[in-house]
């Protein structure tokens, strides 16, 4: 690092993932604390943001100790290609040593591989279990990434694979139907004649060779690319025309050609001519052709080949989509954002049932893709919907997913709160931020006005927050009060210190100075939270107005279960799983109940299954502070919903947790209560939240939107940076993974532009590279 003349002071506004990352990353470098100090700002007592969890600590009656359940914001779970994700907590955790029942990174996440999808077919839900295979590789390592155009002749392979097993089109399919031809085809030979193959080739036209013609005919393709191009495309060529009125042996003759051409190509999209992509389009267009004719009959046969259909049409329009927008020479999927994804999939080819597919549902459901929480009007850009889906399926290592094996605080959040602290990050607790102000010139960040929420009893130490849980360091649901002055005020009003409609007065008011008490700014607050504490930001700068105005976010809802049966029991029949694209909005459910160990639950009350739902809930807006009951109206709202799921939905994934009366309602007895309430009044022991706080909302990914977010170096303003899921990440969607890389870049930003210091890192698959 060079040498600076004095130590500059660096404060990250707002405490969740992204300013984590950008503390951890700038504390990476040998010598950091000679040439700059770290300040996080958080309101009310716990880190984590939009993935805090924490521990319920209050005891019942007449149990002394607290079932010490963990409590989520949502359902969170790793996927397999957070790739940076896990290489910072592979670092935290090789860091921290500390004896606990997680010592290291393998410890903390666990391998799952099931996802099972609903499909409503036939006037029922239909369950497609997809168990993903597990390979080698481990996510807190790099390398192992496959680029665009492996994936595009990997998809191809995979189709074809699922035509040949369309037992039920065999009929038109087997090799046995045409095996007593034994002459040449007249086409064939007039076919050879015009690529000059001579006679020596006609031992391809018996039907046995036939079959081999593709890997032969591949070389001769990619030998003369333009010369096939013109045959594909100008009926006036002979050779043209007999294509494109020839059957071949099947129409999966042309499906089978299409990926070992695309197979023998590069695997670096740069070398290859524009010419091969629009052969391989056209042969996929031909495929499909002939396909088409058998698609309508096929949908009325079963669910299985209503499955493998709507695979083949959706890989078909993914690819024909990719090489006509000419994606893989771009280098980048943003183009594709200006578009609906089922928009874009439609334009090219997609049919209508496959559109409104589990397959395609699951991607919207994944990210919350309901603007205003309108469950009728889905939308999600095209580019990121791709994106998503080609490193969720393709890019993974281990397993498709990872579950951390206890809350979210308790496995991300605690060790990264401790290794920072230890390294010599300060942490201020209870301050939130309540207005950034610009300079009279309106070029930088003059002031910063923080509300101080309460005071510590000890002035001399710093509030200590984490409680110990079976060995384990979590964060409480609450702050822990006996360290507070105005502590038992806070309990007695039922003050949540984290809400954005506290009737709480701060206080004090801080006021960080540019020079004095900051000299750079991290604005680590998620985008729902910023027009109450950037107006003046918003009001100068147009770019500002845009991303407000432009990017939306949506309030979701997150709850858990705890049940006296095990999975088993319930009905449920495979293994655990994660489930997809069920009834809206409560479209994804989880077993969760690796958890349970981590918790305390009274013998006689033990669970033995805890289930988690997630969806999005019709949106509320965001009024005024001031507007104090609003939280609880919500709540009310989202809790009638939720009984009302539980009550008319729960038969499909458990038949065995039902009532005679009521098949496909939940057996409310079978829920955990301490306080053994009767009914449907059990489900009040449970825990179901809304994500309602404005940074609490989760920042969706809509057509036309990409080209507004800002990268962390572009805030525009002098001394400030910009940090989140929300920013331009390269990834754009809210994940933990996009969350991460944005830490990383506004490290990196930080440390080249303020302290010409080289980032060590290398940001894995950054802005599409894999491409």
């Amino acid at each position: 690092m060079s040498e600076a003349t004095e130590t500059k002071k660096i404060v990250l506004l707002g405490g969740g993932m992204a300013s984590l990352t950008t503390a951890f990353e700038l504390t990476n470098q040998p010598g950091w604390n000679a040439n700059y100090d770290i300040t996080i700002y958080q309101t009310g007592w716990r880190l984590g943001g939009k993935g805090a969890s924490g521990r319920n600590v209050r005891p019942h009656e007449p149990y002394c100790e607290p079932n010490y359940r963990i409590e989520e914001h949502g359902l969170h779970i790793f996927f397999g290609f957070y790739q940076n994700a896990f290489q910072v907590m592979k670092q935290c955790y090789d860091e921290l040593g500390y004896d606990g029942p997680f010592t290291s990174v393998e410890d903390a996440f666990k391998p799952h591989s099931l996802i099972v999808l609903q499909e409503y077919l036939n006037g029922k839900w239909v369950q497609w279990p997809l168990n993903f295979p597990t390979n080698k590789l481990l996510p807190w390592e790099a390398g192992g990434i496959a680029t665009l155009w492996e994936h595009i002749w990997t998809t191809l392979k995979l189709m074809h694979e699922s035509y040949e097993d369309l037992t039920v089109l065999n009929s038109s399919l087997s090799v046995d139907s045409v095996s007593n031809l034994q002459t040449t085809p007249t086409w064939l030979e007039r076919l050879i004649k015009q690529i000059d193959l001579g006679w020596a080739t006609l031992k391809l036209t018996s039907e046995t060779a036939l079959f081999h013609f593709p890997d032969k005919l591949v070389q001769l393709l990619l030998h003369s690319p333009e010369r096939w191009w013109e045959w594909f495309e100008n009926t006036t060529k002979e050779i043209g025309t007999i294509l494109e009125k020839t059957e071949l042996t099947s129409e999966g003759t042309f499906l089978y050609l299409a990926y070992k051409l695309a197979e023998s190509l590069s695997n670096n999209p740069r070398t290859h001519r524009i010419e091969h992509h629009r052969i391989i389009k056209k042969l996929i267009e031909r495929f499909m052709e002939g396909f088409q004719l058998k698609i309508d009959q096929a949908i009325e046969l079963d669910a299985n080949t209503f499955r493998l259909v709507t695979l083949l049409d959706l890989g078909a329009a993914n690819i024909r989509g990719l090489i006509a927008d000419e994606i893989v020479f771009h280098g980048s999927l943003d183009p594709l954002d200006e578009f609906d994804y089922r928009d874009w999939l439609r334009k090219h080819g997609a049919r209508e049932t496959t559109l409104n597919s589990a397959f395609v549902r699951v991607l919207y459901d994944l990210v919350y893709a309901f603007p205003g929480g309108n469950i009728q009007q889905p939308e999600l850009a095209a580019g990121t919907a791709i994106r998503i889906l080609t490193t969720v399926i393709f890019q993974y290592k281990g397993a498709i997913m990872w579950k951390m094996q206890a809350g979210m605080g308790d496995t991300i959040f605690a060790p990264l709160y401790k290794v920072l602290k230890r390294r010599g990050v300060k942490f201020k607790f209870f301050h939130r931020v309540k207005q950034l102000h610009l300079s009279e010139d309106g070029k930088s960040i003059e002031r910063i006005s923080i509300g101080r929420q309460v005071n510590l009893i000890d002035k001399n130490q710093e509030y200590d927050p984490l409680i110990q849980v079976k060995r384990l360091l979590c964060w409480p649901s609450e702050p822990r009060y006996e360290q507070i002055e105005e502590g038992e005020k806070l309990q007695q009003e039922n003050i949540n210190l984290e809400s954005f409609w506290s009737p709480w007065t701060d206080v004090e008011e801080v006021n960080l100075k540019a020079g004095e008490d900051f000299d750079i700014a991290v604005l680590g607050i998620s985008l729902g939270g910023l027009p109450a504490i950037c107006s003046e930001l918003i009001q100068a700068n147009q770019k500002w107005r845009d991303m407000i105005s432009k990017i939306q976010t949506v309030a979701t809802q997150g709850g858990q279960i705890w049940l006296k049966d095990n999975l088993r029991q319930l009905g449920w029949k495979i293994a655990s799983p994660v489930v997809g694209a069920y009834v809206e909005p409560l479209d994804t459910y989880a077993d969760m109940s690796v958890l349970l160990e981590r918790e305390n639950w009274p013998s006689e009350h033990y669970p033995y299954n805890v289930a988690y739902f997630t969806g999005v809930i019709a949106d509320p807006g965001i009024p005024p502070s001031h507007e104090y009951d609003f939280p609880e109206k919500v709540q009310k709202q989202v809790d009638k919903q939720a009984i009302n799921f539980l009550q008319n939905h729960i038969g499909h994934l458990w038949p065995k947790a039902t009532t005679a009366e009521n098949p496909q309602g939940l057996n409310w007895d079978l829920l955990v209560d301490l306080e053994n309430r009767q009914g449907e009044e059990r489900y009040h022991a449970q825990y179901w939240q809304a994500g309602i706080n404005p940074s609490d909302r989760y920042v969706l990914s809509v057509p036309g939107s990409t080209k507004y977010r800002l990268k962390t170096d572009e805030s525009g303003f002098d001394h400030l940076y910009l940090t989140g899921d929300w920013i331009n990440n390269g990834y754009n969607s809210g994940c933990i993974e996009a969350t991460v890389m944005s830490g990383m870049q506004t490290a990196q930003a930080i440390l080249k532009q303020r302290f010409q210091t080289k980032y060590q890192k290398e940001i894995l698959n950054e802005r599409d590279s894999w491409i």
